[in-house]
């Protein structure tokens, strides 16, 4: 009896859920549209807490059961580690320098406060995609006659994991990739040998189901998040060499195939710890694993309260290293716009516009763009100087500092862009920067504007010589040649 009105009350709860999930994704979608700013900037956070919470909400309708309604003992470690968690990502990525941010906020608490609301939604938001995915009942048949490993295999397994990440570490440049999935293969058979939850035993106990839903769970975990951060104000950009000439949203297509390896990571490593902290308890449904899990001592809370300062400590040391390698530009305002003058800009600001992507929007109007020109006093030819220079800074979150550069060197809107040669381009803006003592941008920031400056859409595609947008998402030039962000 006290079961049912359990499974009665998560099912109520995921309807709210559901509702508050649908809610908050529309409120960052109305925000993004319009660009109001506390909602815009942070527009990534709105999309994905939406995102979980409809799932979850889902899984208690489905099952009576899930994370946030029932087993939501689990969830304020799942936050705080998955920062973590992510972390350790973004200091690999200081060597391997295969992303970048771009739009962040100025302001320093505001970085911080928005990274960590951000990167807590990793593990329970690849979690959250599983048990949906579990909770159709997809490939639940999908299980043979159980059988036992060898010995050497989980040695064996951890020797491919030491091999992928020294190779990604020495060989950055073209191997960085094969970090994805090399947490698993390390630390996965720790999990195996202790008795703990392991991908190595579903493979045991020929639970292909399982393994196939989390591989799943990863892949539309990334769809979802490359497909929200394109459209995003401040964003990640990848630059993984030699896979630059396909990309969908701002991932490399193949890049995706690193969605399906991290859930996998961040399982073993939810696993390696949950050992410590839960009496190596699961946070899955309790149906759902085909073997049992042995109940050992774990550390106390007071233990487990000390680690999160600590868990901070080591993200704000990254952060810093972040900062200085991977951020390649900050939020855009219109005072970052040279050639606006100060009674300009208050004319803008009269007419509800206050950032650059703004004056992009209202302008594709020409009888609007003629208003706003008349409403600044500027002539039609600095009006449109004016523009150019806006989409070429709001361009791939090219921003301020590197704008200028470009300007230094001759260019002047997002088209002058496609007839540049990226290595001659960087060396320019090298010097440009030497000589005015600022950070130059980095060679592969620099091939993701000329790049995408031949093909301005969700799909870029490059076959080395002739570039095409298979969906272009440029808006129509007007007659009078102004330049266009993306």
């Amino acid at each position: 009896m006290n079961e049912n009105m359990n499974e009665r009350k998560a099912r109520l709860a995921g309807k709210f859920l559901i509702a508050g999930g649908i809610a908050t994704f529309s409120v960052g979608c109305w925000g993004l549209w319009f660009d109001i700013g506390w909602i815009a900037q942070p527009f990534y956070a709105f999309a994905w807490w939406g995102y979980i919470l409809v799932l979850d909400g889902f899984t208690a309708v489905r099952r009576g059961n899930s994370l946030l309604t029932t087993r939501y003992r689990y969830v304020p470690a799942l936050l705080i580690w998955s920062v973590s968690f992510w972390y350790f990502f973004e200091l690999l990525n200081l060597r391997y320098q295969n992303w970048y941010y771009v739009g962040v906020y100025k302001n320093y608490y505001g970085r911080v406060v928005f990274s960590f609301v951000c990167f807590a939604t990793v593990m329970i938001g690849m979690f959250e995609s599983y048990e949906a995915l579990t909770a159709t009942g997809l490939w639940k048949k999908l299980r043979k006659t159980p059988t036992q490993f060898p010995v050497w295999v989980s040695y064996a397994v951890q020797l491919v994991g030491l091999t992928m990440v020294t190779l990604s570490l020495v060989f950055p440049k073209y191997l960085a990739p094969l970090v994805w999935g090399s947490v698993s293969f390390l630390l996965d058979p720790i999990n195996y040998r202790r008795n703990s939850r392991s991908i190595l035993r579903d493979f045991e106990v020929r639970d292909y189901g399982m393994v196939l839903r989390f591989l799943l769970a990863g892949l539309i975990c990334g769809g979802f998040w490359e497909s929200m951060n394109f459209f995003a104000p401040q964003k990640w950009i990848y630059t993984v060499r030699g896979l630059e000439n396909f990309k969908l949203f701002e991932m490399p297509l193949l890049g995706f195939l690193g969605f399906p390896a991290l859930v996998l990571d961040g399982l073993t490593v939810y696993s390696l710890l949950a050992r410590y902290f839960f009496n190596n308890q699961s946070w899955e449904h309790p149906d759902d694993l085909g073997y049992e899990l042995p109940q050992t001592p774990s550390f106390s809370r007071t233990v487990f309260a000390w680690s999160i300062p600590v868990q901070i400590l080591f993200a704000i040391l990254v952060l810093q290293g972040v900062w200085s390698v991977n951020i390649a530009s900050e939020r855009l305002d219109l005072s970052d716009l040279s050639l606006l003058s100060a009674p300009s800009c208050e004319a803008l600001e009269k007419e509800g516009i206050e950032r650059p992507i703004q004056l992009l929007r209202e302008t594709k109007d020409p009888e609007r763009r003629e208003e706003i020109r008349g409403a600044t006093g500027m002539e039609t030819a600095q009006f449109n100087a004016l523009l150019d220079e806006a989409g070429l800074l709001s361009f791939k979150g090219i921003g301020s500092r590197h704008g200028r550069l470009l300007q230094m060197a001759g260019i002047k809107r997002v088209d002058d862009l496609e007839s540049q040669e990226p290595e001659e381009l960087q060396k320019q803006l090298a010097e440009f920067a030497q000589q005015n003592q600022i950070r130059p941008p980095r060679l592969d920031m620099v091939r993701v504007w000329v790049l995408a400056a031949h093909s301005r859409g969700i799909i870029m595609k490059n076959d080395g010589n002739k570039t095409a947008g298979v969906i272009d998402a440029r808006p129509p030039k007007p007659d009078s040649g102004w330049g266009t962000g993306s």
